[in-house]
């Protein structure tokens, strides 16, 4: 047990050296991450402990494109970890326990991987450099940039965990159903996702376990009864959100598969956000398709030499047969519907065959580099554990794997300070808008900190529009002209489809931030604005206003 609390301070240590020092003097400030996707899960701490704390249904939404709202199982919005973190939230405000979480999650992901490899391993410090190779993993850093949800991986090695305890019979079927059951409902209040490839990547291994480790086939018989109860029980536990997930199904891709792959490049050239790289890494990463967040399935050189050792060496183990072929299926997984190699395409995959399946067109193949991660830090653990090589050689490469993941920690992309205004952090709101007021934000919430805004000021206006994913929700009014600001922050010189888009909406008031030239020009004709601070505020009520008072609207 104390090792094991070692390694945990370790990891912390390491992941607030990584990412908590520059936000260390003002944690409810600044935020981890790149530009505004960390507001959305900053939106989403505040949302759900607000929401059930006055009796408002948490899953549909109405304080975003109000009256509309949104379905929030179809979003990224980490129920789990909002409901977890209520009292820190509550306490000191969504935007510290964002950045508590982000400290916290590859942490606690290097963690639980690292009490896997030491019950597979049994020794101490071949799981440490293991459980470093997952939670400190490119994919994880690459999704810290602003996928909380993404991040949320550090229940999927204990799922393995207690898959292996039952197999080994040191686990009844009870308590494997009542683990696995809990595991997985947590997991999916954390994200969908990952959910779903979790339960993907769980099949594939179950029906490889049975062809290549027949010594395990009558144990792996036995777990399919318990394994059914547990899913069963997941879903009795996470009832609420698949209930609205399943009844508003959504058909269309939030981000079509074919555009994020994992290039088979990736695996030895890392991006910028690897500390390690030269201008010709950088060069070969700039045609990787999707984008760095995402670009997560580099291993390295040191480790790929490991793995190539381990299967060599260990060939004649089911278990080690067993752990390369699912590091093999694992990268045929993440390379997607088509081999890329330095961005070209050559051919199609197996992967290509599943994007028509219910849930599938949402899966971003590239994603299943955090399982490929996970084996290859059992992997690398359970060689490094292994007398197949010397001391000094199976010590030093594992080191050498660590340092060649190691992130670019000077990078601006997991850092930002969002532009807050005294019209907000004052509470002069207050006094300019109705209690409950439905505000339209411009621009809009996906080129602003709009979600961030409201989110600390306790929900007290509602807005016409929002972002929690890409999509507009659909029907909202002058759809075509809203789904086109989503993408581009374009306004035009017609000033008449915001207004209509408003007045649709039912939003009396229209807040801009000052120094949008475009906006200002295509606002002109709508009223004249009242200055507050760095907030103009055009109000579209027939009479203006008594305070902050505005001019009439234009017909």
């Amino acid at each position: 047990m104390r090792r094991n609390l070692v390694a945990l301070a370790a990891y912390l240590g390491l992941s607030f050296l990584y990412l908590g020092i520059p936000i260390a003097g003002h944690p409810g400030r600044e935020l981890i991450g790149y530009k505004v996707d960390p507001e959305i899960f900053v939106w989403s701490l505040a949302w759900w402990p607000h929401a059930i704390l006055h009796g408002q249904n948490p899953v549909v939404t109405h304080a975003i494109w109000a009256p509309v709202g949104a379905n929030l199982a179809w979003a990224t919005s980490i129920p789990g970890l909002a409901l977890l973190m209520a009292p820190i939230t509550l306490i000191a405000g969504p935007a510290f326990s964002y950045n508590l979480l982000a400290v916290a999650l590859p942490a606690l992901a290097a963690w639980t991987a690292f009490l896997l490899c030491r019950y597979v391993t049994g020794s101490f410090w071949p799981s440490l450099a293991g459980g470093y190779l997952f939670g400190f993993s490119p994919y994880m850093f690459g999704q810290t940039e602003g996928h909380m949800h993404m991040t949320s991986v550090f229940l999927v090695p204990l799922v393995a965990l207690v898959v292996l305890r039952f197999l080994d019979g040191r686990l009844s079927t009870t308590w494997t159903t009542l683990s696995l059951g809990v595991l997985i409902a947590f997991q999916l209040s954390f994200s969908t996702e990952i959910a779903l490839t979790l339960t993907v990547t769980l099949v594939v291994a179950l029906v490889v376990a049975f062809a290549v480790v027949p010594s395990a086939r009558a144990r792996l018989k036995l777990l399919l009864l318990p394994l059914a109860g547990s899913y069963a029980l997941a879903a009795l536990l996470a009832s609420p959100l698949l209930y609205y997930a399943i009844t508003d199904w959504q058909h269309d891709s939030i981000n079509t598969p074919a555009g994020y792959p994992a290039d088979l490049a990736n695996i030895v050239v890392p991006t910028q956000l690897t500390w390690i790289g030269w201008d010709w890494t950088k060069a070969v990463a700039a045609r990787f398709l999707g984008n760095d967040s995402e670009n997560g399935a580099y291993l390295g050189l040191p480790c790929l030499a490991i793995l190539a050792w381990y299967a060599w060496a260990k060939r004649r183990s089911a278990g080690a047969r067993f752990l390369t072929l699912m590091l093999v299926l694992g990268v045929i997984a993440e390379l997607g519907l088509a081999l890329h190699i330095h961005g070209k395409r050559y051919f199609a995959l197996p992967w290509s065959k599943l994007t028509a399946l219910p849930g599938f067109n949402n899966v971003l193949p590239v994603r299943f580099s955090m399982f490929v991660a996970l084996g290859a830090g059992v992997a690398v653990a359970s060689w490094a554990a292994s007398r197949t090589a010397p001391l000094a050689v199976r010590v030093a490469l594992p080191i050498l794997a660590m340092i060649a993941i190691a992130p670019s920690i000077w990078n601006s992309v997991w850092h930002e300070t969002p532009k807050r205004y005294d019209f907000f952090t004052k509470g002069i709101y207050h006094t300019c808008l109705d209690p409950n007021e439905n505000v339209l934000v411009v621009p809009l919430p996906r080129w602003s900190d709009a979600m961030l805004w409201q989110a600390e000021s306790g929900f007290a206006f509602r807005m016409a529009d929002g972002y929690i994913s890409p999509p507009v929700p659909e029907p909202i009014p002058e759809y075509a002209y809203v789904n086109e600001l989503q993408n581009t922050n374009l306004p035009g010189h017609d000033w008449k489809p915001i207004v209509s888009f408003a007045n649709g909406q039912g939003a009396t008031m229209i807040l801009l931030e000052s120094g949008h030239g475009n906006w200002t020009r295509t606002l002109a004709p709508v009223t004249t604005p009242s200055q507050v601070g760095d907030v103009d505020l055009y109000s579209l009520k027939p009479n203006g206003r008594s305070a902050c008072t505005a001019g009439s609207p234009a017909a």
